[in-house]
């Protein structure tokens, strides 16, 4: 391959993928696999979300899933203990 072939079809690929590249950037199609992305992770059960008043999702903290677990798992185990006097 000479110099000129390869050079060619570098910059051919380039511009390729230079116009591919504003062509899915302009289409939305990101915005949907992140839509689908996290509707997927929360229905198996990864993330937890919630909307907020935008009507956006917003991702919560693991800290805050957590707490709210032990509170109700202290408040369910408060209720079947015995105390024995």
């Amino acid at each position: 391959m000479d110099t000129l072939v390869h050079t060619l079809l570098s910059v051919g690929s380039l511009l390729g993928a230079f116009y591919a590249g504003k062509y899915f950037g302009r289409s939305g199609l990101h915005d949907k696999f992140v839509t689908f992305l996290l509707d997927k992770l929360e229905a198996d059960g990864y993330i937890s979300t919630e909307i907020d008043k935008d009507g956006e999702k917003e991702l919560i903290p693991v800290s805050e899933e957590i707490a709210k677990a032990l509170r109700e798992a202290y408040k369910i185990s408060s209720k079947n203990v015995k105390v024995i006097k």
